[in-house]
């Protein structure tokens, strides 16, 4: 017999990535970060300048960065609840796609068949 044995069947569930914060995986955090950073730095910025307080801004900024990230966290773990995996960013990706936001990857249309006898000559 062989002494190493190779691990016939390995559960999905071993092989997804680990919810690490109000159930968000490590990169839906990445993403929401990165997007997050993006909306509240030029606003915090705007407001920071026109106030005079620029380097005040910055520390809104990680302020609004983790609120809005706590609000995002809640509110996706409503969304995950009695889904399968990944069914979040597939309907995302359905709604880019019926915006016209993204490029057209999946099959949207509904249509109905009909079964009929040509008469031929």
């Amino acid at each position: 017999m062989d002494a190493r044995r190779d691990i016939e069947f390995i559960p999905d569930r071993l092989n997804e990535e680990p919810v690490v914060f109000l159930s968000m995986t490590n990169s839906e955090i990445k993403l929401s970060l990165m997007i997050f950073f993006a909306i509240w730095t030029p606003i915090c910025l705007l407001v920071g300048i026109v106030i005079g307080k620029a380097l005040l801004s910055l520390a809104c900024v990680a302020g609004m960065v983790f609120l809005s990230m706590w609000l995002a966290g809640k509110r996706l773990r409503v969304i995950k609840r009695g889904k399968p995996k990944q069914y979040h960013m597939l309907a995302l990706s359905a709604w880019l796609q019926d915006h016209g936001l993204s490029s057209k990857v999946f099959i949207r249309e509904s249509r109905t068949w009909d079964i009929q006898r040509w008469r031929t000559k």
